[in-house]
């Protein structure tokens, strides 16, 4: 066979591998033509001899290795596109480290931009998105909420029902695996100096099979120690307070722990992270039995029919759609309600035919979206949706400042970038240059957002989801996933706008130079320096929305002092004392406290003002109708000690309130203000007799009108209440009401330190802040103010130095220009008013963008805010004030370098 030592030698230098390939297929080439031509007659030898003189032509050869040419063809591009990529890459290298300081300052703004999307799309996932975890096929469980529309009535919907509606479904499988109910609650574990107040969940029967969940460790509560009457007294740890109270201790099964002052035995420890169906955490899993376990309940509270007080998990049958399961779950829950109400039990007629009258049905909600007791999302959920959108935003801004520091770095490259494609290089293997650029920051970048997610995304958590279950360590591949994906969107983006630049050049930057072609205005980017500007108006315009509704929040009237008055209850029930003694422990315990430096007033209290109400009745002598709105709302009543309203901080607009000479006289009340206008209109109640249930026949004197208070909301009508005074002997005492001097620390240390000095084998204390309850109610405007300011404020500082970065890069490719003007006779203030001119005309640009949107915008948020326009005129015109001030000190600087420009180093710069 003749060598060809062209190909040979072709072979050799790209693909020596394939060599042995070619010589195999020539060698089979050769033998079959050799074979062909015997066929036709000739001998052996003249059939080798005309297949050699037919391979040893080169185009023959070429001919039959056609294909294998192209397969080598298509290594070698694939050689050559690797070797320019590795050259790209080596030279944008080179080129970031020549340029520390541009460097840094990109891939920290992409860090910051990319990490902050990427938080907070992992809180929204957790949020809306995520199963509880611990959950076996969570698609199948799901949540029951009930339904009532009354005619003439708003609809209601709520998660709790009763333990016979549970037991009336519990056994009927026909669409429904197994279904469960539970309840929260608080409970004292421990006791003295070790008690603790700790979130409990009671579950029934089937609670761990509907969430197929396995223990940790030992085992789970078994459904006949489940049972509220019959069950037994067992308790399951949760995984982190197992860790916080007994150290991970593996030998814990079987000890006992103090619930509510009785012994429980721990048989098992929860999977870790395993929070039931809730969003709260939970420390311990009790029986329904522990509800009334050691109080003044019968142990029966769950028996009742009426009693709604308890919420319902089910898991779905294979196969079963939850349209099925809710229509049949619907038909059952509308029997079972109106069996309660059939003629015989009681009930008056008007109340059996408004039953009849209303529409009862079951909703089924998945485990996920972050459902509150009404069935719509709660608002640290809706919070957390825009904020996955200001953070995108945020984002955006980042890769419009990154975009326009590449932009007037391909700016000031016009001249190798001329003489590039003055020397053969194609635009798209020039493009590729620059992208690569782009995707090696945008990968820093991406890289760096690891610690922005690490460290910010803590403490977006804690702002954000405090009181909720902590998330179980680890990193989630979808929020990796999308951290790739904002990478990549980042890398094309900022990369976009120095390629589109480099359109319609060539010759032209090689004619005009570095300094004369930077001169001339980029129109992309400015448009991306008031792009950042508009965007961080919007974002800043969201901020102060939320400010001024937590201002406006901060100087409503709740009628008391909600900050410096602490709450101080101890479950005395559950010690097993009796209500004498737990009367006579209150009283003592006034006493002490009353001699605690810094405490201004003390009282006490059968209800704790915001977090209770007991309804009550009021009428006037010689009337047969009792107090109530046109609504049919009776007022509330509490039992009070004297210096209550002190205390507390209500404000007394009329006569007196209660002393203790009160307590053994005649009988008085106080009324607020909203009954004293019902009962009294236009005029004053002070002297009036009134009637109470517990003397019908017997005048009650009102003594004093007190101003209306929240009963239990910032945003609600006013209640209709009054108060008498507590009886020496009355032995109803559930709080201890203690007044602080404003801005006294530490006196709730001094109050635990007191009262277990009165008494060392006390329960947990329980003190809170009064206003403490309404902290719920706030966290929306909070967590808006709070996230809403920190983002806006990296937005604008973001949007700041692109403007400052900008405005000095001009600066200083004006030089020659900046030069001839002052040689020419320009002043300083010339000069000056040349360069902020720059910057205010992006900034005024920015702001008139950043209003339209914002105005545009408002509407989408006013459900969010409190008593707050969005279109606020305040909060707009600050917020453009201070985008246009930190516009003006952002080109400052490089105005003041610009004014001390020599023009004769200036004329020297070409």
């Amino acid at each position: 066979m003749t060598d060809t030592p062209k190909w040979r030698r072709y072979l050799r230098f790209w693909r020596p591998d394939v060599e042995g390939d070619v010589e195999d297929e020539l060698r089979f080439h050769f033998d079959a033509r050799t074979a062909e031509l015997r066929a036709h007659g000739l001998s052996a030898d003249e059939a080798r001899r005309q297949a050699a003189e037919e391979f040893g032509d080169e185009a023959v050869v070429r001919a039959r290795l056609h294909e294998i040419d192209h397969r080598i063809e298509r290594r070698r591009a694939r050689f050559l596109w690797w070797d320019g990529a590795r050259a790209d890459l080596r030279y944008a290298l080179r080129g970031l480290r020549s340029n520390p300081l541009f460097t840094a300052a990109v891939v920290l703004t992409l860090a910051v931009g990319i990490g902050a999307a990427t938080t907070m799309y992992g809180v929204m996932r957790r949020l809306l998105i995520q199963p509880p975890p611990g959950v076996t096929a969570p698609e199948r469980v799901r949540r029951l909420y009930f339904h009532y529309e009354e005619p003439g009535d708003e609809p209601s919907t709520g998660p709790h029902s009763s333990y016979p509606f549970f037991q009336e479904i519990r056994a009927d499988h026909r669409v429904l695996d197994a279904v469960a109910v539970y309840d929260r609650m608080k409970v004292a574990v421990g006791q003295g100096q070790d008690a603790e107040l700790a979130d409990a969940t009671l579950v029934s029967a089937g609670f761990w099979r509907v969430l197929g969940v396995r223990p940790a460790l030992g085992r789970l509560i078994a459904d006949d120690e489940a049972h509220p009457v019959t069950g037994t007294r067992v308790v399951v740890l949760g995984h982190a307070f197992w860790q916080r109270r007994f150290g991970g201790d593996r030998d814990v099964v079987g000890r006992t722990l103090l619930v509510k002052g009785l012994p429980y035995q721990i048989v098992g420890v929860a999977p870790r992270g395993f929070r039931g169906v809730e969003l709260a955490g939970t420390d311990v899993w009790l029986p329904l039995l522990a509800r009334g376990d050691g109080g003044n309940q019968a142990p029966t509270w769950h028996i009742s029919g009426t009693s709604h007080n308890l919420a319902f998990v089910a898991r779905l049958r294979p196969g079963v759609s939850p349209a099925r399961a809710q229509a049949e779950l619907s038909r059952r829950f509308g029997a079972f309600v109106d069996h309660l109400y059939v003629d015989g039990r009681g009930y008056p007629p008007e109340v059996i035919a408004r039953n009849a009258a209303t529409r009862k049905s079951v909703r089924l909600a998945p485990l996920s979206g972050a459902l509150g007791s009404d069935m719509t999302r709660i608002p640290e959920a809706t919070v957390s949706v825009w904020l996955v959108g200001v953070a995108f935003v945020l984002l955006a801004i980042a890769c419009a400042n990154v975009a326009s520091l590449l932009l007037m770095r391909a700016l000031r490259r016009r001249r190798e970038i001329g003489v590039r494609l003055a020397l053969g290089m194609s635009r798209r293997r020039l493009a590729a240059l620059l992208l690569v650029e782009s995707l090696l920051l945008a990968l820093l970048g991406g890289t760096m957002s690891v610690g922005v997610m690490i460290a910010g995304g803590a403490w977006v958590r804690r702002v954000l989801l405090s009181g909720m279950a902590p998330e179980p360590v680890g990193m989630d591949w979808h929020v990796l996933l999308v951290a790739a994906g904002c990478t990549l969107g980042t890398a094309i983006a900022t990369g976009l706008a120095p390629v589109l630049q480099t359109r319609g050049q060539g010759l032209v930057g090689l004619r005009e130079g570095g300094q004369h072609g930077a001169t001339r205005r980029s129109r992309a980017h400015w448009a991306l320096l008031v792009a950042q500007t508009a965007l961080s108006m919007v974002l800043l315009v969201g901020a102060g929305l939320f400010l001024q509704s937590l201002r406006r929040i901060g100087s409503l009237d709740l009628g008391l002092d909600a900050r410096d008055v602490l709450t101080v209850s101890v479950d005395l029930a559950s010690a097993g004392r009796t209500p004498a003694e737990r009367a006579a422990f209150y009283r003592r315990a006034l006493e002490r406290v009353r001699a605690i430096p810094g405490v201004e007033h003390a009282s006490l209290a059968q209800g704790i003002p915001l977090r209770s109400g007991r309804g009550g009745s009021l009428r006037l002598p010689g009337t047969d109708e009792w107090a109530h709105t046109e609504q049919g709302a009776v007022p509330f009543m509490n039992t009070v000690g004297d210096d209550f309203f002190a205390a507390t901080g209500m404000r007394l607009v009329r006569g007196r309130g209660f002393t203790a000479a009160d307590r053994t006289g005649a009988p008085v009340v106080v009324v607020n203000e909203a009954l004293a206008r019902l009962v009294w209109p236009g005029g004053s109640p002070i002297g009036a007799c009134v009637n109470t249930p517990e003397r019908p026949d017997e005048c009650t004197t009102v003594i004093g009108v007190v101003a209306d208070a929240r009963t239990f909301s910032l945003r609600e009508e006013q209640y209709l209440w009054f108060y008498e005074p507590l009886a020496p002997d009355d032995d109803d005492v559930g709080v201890l009401l203690v007044r602080r001097t404003p801005g006294l620390t530490g006196m709730e240390a001094t109050l635990r330190r007191t009262l277990r000095e009165l008494d060392p084998n006390l329960p947990y204390i329980d003190i809170r802040v009064l206003g403490d309850v309404l902290d719920p109610q706030i966290r929306p405007w909070r967590l808006g103010a709070t996230l809403f300011t920190t983002f806006g404020i990296i937005a604008m500082v973001l949007a700041a130095l692109g403007l400052y970065a900008a405005v000095a890069y001009a600066v200083a490719q004006r030089t020659r220009e900046i030069g001839v003007r002052v040689a020419v006779g320009a002043t300083t203030g010339n000069v000056v008013r040349l360069v902020l001119g720059d910057g205010v005309r992006v900034a005024v640009a920015g702001i008139a963008a950043g209003l339209a949107l914002a105005l545009a915008g408002g509407p989408l948020i006013a459900d969010l805010l409190f008593d707050v326009s969005p279109r606020d005129p305040l909060v707009l015109a600050a917020v453009g004030g201070g985008v246009l001030l930190a516009a003006l000190l952002a080109s400052l600087l490089p105005a003041r370098r610009a004014a001390r420009v020599d023009p004769v180093t200036a004329l020297r710069v070409d």
